[in-house]
């Protein structure tokens, strides 16, 4: 065997050694990571074995989700990504039996994950999962869930926040939720669950056959460890003060919805404090965003636990700007503005070309000379009415609010998270901002003024 020869043999070997020894637990060996020595022999023994029954599990269609930390953690993604995959998976005619290995995690909520086991065996068990965990080094049988929702993680895992071509990407959740359309939700509330809920919504003084809202603003206290990151996504609860009074003037309740750390609402006729309350649970959460009439919001996961049931969104204060548009076709959205350090409001077509559409961490914000504009009681108010016109039937649209509409969207570009979105942007928001949306990149265009 010649020198080139030996090699090239040399270097194949290795890269089997390697790839051997880190799908059987074995990679501590050559890269510094801490599995248990003893079981990775164990698992180096078996894996001829593993191998074989990677194949046969491929057949029988067994795919073994990578769901990773945060998918479990985090109801957004516990309630859209599995509802995107699922979906997915139905739309394609694909026949596949997902397995959930989750030993030693957290579920946000429990009941969604009740719900989702349905439809995904879930394995909890820490010995089975120890036992099942090599098999997800077989591409054969795994399916992965990033890039419904969390897209541009690559950056962030390669240590390059900087790079936007890692960043940048739609968001399978809009297009997936797009097809799906109006179809049936594929999980539902038992009979069971939604007299307990019934009985509930008593106790909380909402009154029999009375319909109700979910509102939720996001604020800084569900995950206060990487808060530094997404402060910027914020707003403040008394902003939507005048949407639940409009709620209720047309004969509506509204149950304010989130975590107990949040701050107290002051008190309102018609409006109940559930985050706050001894009702709060992890069912009563999935009972009401799937028995609301809509969920009032802004961009914080919550939403999408209506969204699965079909429930439709109106989201305020959404940001960055590339995430504007919501999820399911029926939502509508409307974003927070962007401030420069003249303080001169951004047109959209500026905002949306550069990387200002496009800043997930919130200190990059002020690294760019901005900072973000929340939107004001009346601009979620009047979101909050054209919801209820368009479920009412009442809402008509004027001849020029279609070009408003397709003007925004225009601006939206393949790289950009909601690029596969259906829904839309709240009428009244683009009327008021017109000036925003028809000016070019220009500074002198546009001054910062805020309604009053």
């Amino acid at each position: 065997m010649n020198s080139t020869n030996s090699s090239v043999f040399s270097q194949k070997l290795k890269e089997f050694y390697w790839t051997v020894t880190r799908a059987v637990g074995l990679g501590f060996l050559h890269d510094g990571s801490r599995n248990n020595h003893r079981n990775g022999l164990l698992r180096l023994l078996f894996y001829p074995l593993y191998a074989v029954a990677a194949r046969v599990l491929s057949y029988a269609g067994v795919r073994f989700l990578d769901a990773p930390f945060l998918m479990l953690e985090r109801v957004g993604h516990l309630a859209m990504d599995f509802d995107s995959y699922l979906k997915d998976q139905l739309l394609a005619h694909r026949k596949v039996i997902p397995v959930l290995l989750c030993a030693g995690r957290t579920p946000s909520n429990e009941a969604l994950l009740a719900h989702w086991s349905q439809h995904v065996r879930v394995i909890r068990s820490r010995w089975i999962c120890w036992l099942l965990r090599p098999l997800m080094s077989f591409p054969e049988v795994v399916d992965s869930l990033l890039g419904y929702c969390m897209v541009g993680w690559q950056a962030f895992a390669q240590d390059a926040p900087n790079d936007f071509a890692l960043r940048r990407g739609a968001c399978r959740t809009h297009y997936v939720q797009s097809l799906w359309a109006d179809r049936a939700p594929i999980i539902c509330l038992s009979e069971d669950e939604i007299a307990r809920g019934e009985a509930e919504l008593r106790v909380l003084g909402i009154p029999e056959g009375a319909w109700f809202v979910c509102v939720h603003s996001r604020e800084g206290g569900y995950s206060p460890g990487d808060e530094w990151q997404h402060s910027f996504r914020n707003a403040n609860i008394s902003d939507y003060a005048d949407a639940m009074r409009a709620i209720v003037a047309r004969g509506g309740w509204c149950v304010r919805v989130g975590d107990p750390t949040m701050r107290p609402l002051d008190p309102m006729p018609g409006v109940v404090d559930y985050a706050r309350s001894s009702s709060k649970s992890d069912w009563m959460d999935l009972f009401l965003c799937a028995r609301c009439r809509f969920f009032l919001g802004n961009t914080s996961g919550l939403f999408g636990l209506a969204g699965i049931f079909g429930k439709p969104s109106a989201l305020a204060n959404m940001t960055p700007l590339s995430v504007v548009y919501a999820q399911f076709p029926g939502d509508i959205s409307i974003p927070k503005l962007l401030m420069d350090a003249q303080g001169r409001m951004l047109p959209f077509p500026e905002a949306f070309a550069g990387e200002a559409s496009e800043l997930f961490v919130a200190p990059e914000f002020a690294e760019r000379g901005l900072r973000t504009v929340d939107n004001t009681p009346q601009e979620i108010a009047e979101l909050a009415i054209e919801m209820m016109d368009r479920l009412d039937g009442k809402l008509k649209d004027e001849p020029d609010d279609s070009d408003l509409q397709a003007r925004f969207r225009a601006l939206i570009q393949p790289h950009h998270y909601c690029w596969h979105a259906s829904s839309r942007i709240g009428r009244a928001f683009l009327r008021r901002h017109r000036d925003l949306l028809m000016s070019a990149r220009n500074p002198e265009l546009v001054r910062a003024e805020r309604p009053n």
